[in-house]
């Protein structure tokens, strides 16, 4: 029993230990990382016909190998997750795993390849080819800064909602006074506020493609003002990441020596 936990502790700490210099870890890891750039490479070359189509045998065994590498080492990692003390139960622990944020962008760039390869008819699963597109956040586990944001969103999470919620209150009425400003001007551009949103949301962004506009007096101010206060709407996040950016990179600083900058 105890060379069995001594194994997978083992395992573990290959596969999720990316920064350990041990051979291992730099084998497994390096491999890893490298396929995870193929097979990024894979899915935007597909998109090429012309060069797509001679090598078409050549993608497929490519996609395959690195298909069987993300599996194995997906289930490597439910398989050794009881290693971690929060999650050292062999049933539940697992089952909270496996619905953790990065194992569960693993297990969707997965489902593509096994819904094609098991089915005879996958004109149906087309739209889950989508998912492939996560495999590049797999370098979620490789890049630090990626971690650097998700901690930036969680301690500024009550005020970026908040912040959101104030900016849909001001879309939502804003598409309301233009709608009653252009109905009877333009019926067939501002018939409902759903399509008014449209012409708010391209002018707060900053966008304007100019397709739909408003005419009338009272449509042109609420325009311009829904243009000066886009600029604004967009600032209020800016400045709460920006002021959580700044309080992360404090808090690493003063863990850190001032003299040999190593971390306490």
């Amino acid at each position: 029993m105890h060379e069995k936990l001594s194994f997978k502790v083992s395992v573990f700490k290959i596969i999720d230990d990316h920064k350990s210099l041990k051979p291992l870890n730099r084998i497994f890891h390096g491999i890893l990382f490298t396929l995870i750039i193929l097979s990024s490479l894979l899915l935007i070359f597909e998109t090429v016909k012309s060069f797509y189509r001679p090598y078409k045998t050549v993608f497929f065994f490519l996609e395959v190998f690195c298909m069987v590498f993300f599996s194995i080492e997906y289930l490597l990692r439910i398989y050794t997750a009881t290693a971690v003390a929060k999650y050292s139960k062999p049933f539940i622990g697992r089952i909270k795993y496996i619905f953790t944020p990065l194992m569960l962008i693993d297990l969707l760039s997965l489902i593509p390849f096994y819904l094609i390869l098991f089915s005879s008819d996958y004109s149906g699963f087309y739209i889950f080819n989508i998912f492939r597109v996560l495999r590049l956040l797999k370098a979620i586990r490789y890049v630090d800064a990626f971690k650097v944001i998700g901690t930036v969103f969680y301690i500024k999470r009550a005020q970026l909602m908040i912040s959101f919620v104030f900016i849909l209150f001001v879309f939502v009425f804003a598409s309301s006074i233009i709608y009653m400003a252009e109905k009877d001007a333009q019926p067939n551009k501002f018939n409902d506020i759903p399509s008014a949103m449209w012409y708010t949301i391209s002018t707060i962004t900053t966008v304007g493609y100019g397709d739909v506009y408003p005419i009338t007096n009272i449509g042109k101010l609420t325009g311009g003002l829904i243009s000066m206060i886009g600029l604004i709407l967009f600032a209020i996040p800016t400045s709460i990441l920006t002021s959580g950016f700044l309080q992360v990179n404090d808090r690493k600083e003063r863990n850190k020596c001032p003299h040999c900058g190593e971390k306490f």
